[in-house]
């Protein structure tokens, strides 16, 4: 597979409060020929031992004995509350064993009494059903940390979210003032997801891994909501640490991929496709369809998956990371015809099996 190495549009969290992000940048990152990314740096102090502390989180609960993981799964909720694995449909028909999931419904981010979504949407568990955290003597600190990390993901959501107000405003002609931002302050439909990436499994005599096997890790797709955060990925070298949250919650981080080919890759208009580096002191947001339709395609959604580590180079490494997903109410209109309920049901009905 060849790609290149993109340089993704950076600003400051700084910039962002103050308003100075130009039209050009936004259409650099988020326009017709863009990748549909954007890296937010200088976050607030608490974001980097935040992060480090929830991505080690990732590792404790993936190796979480299969009963307590068990205990933890919400069928009703198609596996999209919760922890999830094998659940998940990708490219070709496959069903997706290599990673676990972690999911949280984040409408405590508008009201902390909130655990689901707003409204009367029986057909939608996935966003109206509660939380299911693990027992706090398991993962003691877990649920506190994930909210902590979340509020901090949307809150810069919600700057990046005005800047493009401000620039759908000069060139969308009927554009309500400051509509995007709206949508992230008062949704509760916002979705995280923490990702455990299980270290590779080892190759079998004589057999190698093709590239068409390398976006295993999350295959091609497009984000559904307005605008994705995601952390830079973690790798834990598990077979070399004991992953005991009784020797403490942080885990030992390496420098780097062990692979470098491994991680997130951007496919653009043009079928070309770039791997994108996040650093670990600052966010990344994506674009996603919700966005591209509220926008009226000033700005685009973009294919994106994430290429595994090859099993020679990476024996006993895991991946952790966390996506934070904001997205409209389910009853916000996303175009003329469809609320944002029979958007997303549209695509998760393609996206899930009903799993073993």
């Amino acid at each position: 597979m060849s790609f290149e190495t993109a340089k993704p549009v950076a600003v400051t969290f700084e910039q962002l409060q103050k308003g100075n992000v130009s039209d050009e940048a936004l259409v650099e990152a988020f326009g017709p020929d863009s990748l549909g990314i954007i890296v937010v740096s200088d976050l607030p102090s608490r974001f980097v031992p935040l992060r480090k502390r929830v991505l080690s989180y990732a590792s404790h609960l993936g190796n979480l004995p299969a009963e307590e993981l068990k205990a933890l799964e919400h069928p009703e909720a198609k596996y999209l509350v919760g922890w999830s694995c094998g659940k998940e449909m990708l490219s070709n028909n496959r069903v997706d064993t290599l990673k676990g999931s972690y999911y949280v419904n984040c409408a405590f981010y508008k009201d902390p009494k909130l655990d689901g979504a707003e409204g009367d949407y029986p057909n939608l568990p996935e966003y109206t059903k509660g939380n299911i955290w693990p027992k706090e003597e398991l993962l003691r600190g877990f649920k506190e940390a994930v909210q902590e990390l979340c509020t901090l993901v949307i809150d810069t959501a919600l700057l990046v979210a005005r800047a493009c107000d401000r620039y759908a405003q000069k060139h969308i002609k009927g554009y309500t003032s400051g509509y995007l931002e709206h949508v992230v302050k008062t949704s509760s439909t916002t979705k995280a997801r923490l990702l455990h990436y299980f270290p590779p499994p080892t190759l079998e005599n004589g057999k190698t891994e093709e590239d068409e096997d390398l976006d295993n890790w999350c295959g091609t797709h497009k984000d559904h909501g307005c605008l994705t955060g995601l952390t830079s990925a973690m790798y834990v070298d598990e077979a070399n640490q004991p992953i005991n949250i009784a020797n403490g919650v942080e885990l030992a981080e390496l420098p780097a991929a062990p692979d470098p080919a491994a991680g997130l890759y951007i496919r653009n208009r043009k079928d070309q496709i770039y791997k994108v580096g996040i650093p670990r002191d600052s966010l990344a947001f994506q674009t996603g369809e919700a966005l591209e339709v509220i926008t009226e395609g000033k700005f685009k959604a973009v294919p994106h998956f994430v290429r595994g580590c090859r099993a020679n180079l990476a024996g006993g490494v895991a991946r952790n990371t966390i996506a934070v997903f904001t997205q409209p109410n389910l009853y916000a209109k996303v175009d003329k015809n469809r609320d944002f309920a029979t958007f997303a049901k549209q695509i998760v009905e393609q996206n899930t099996t009903d799993g073993m």
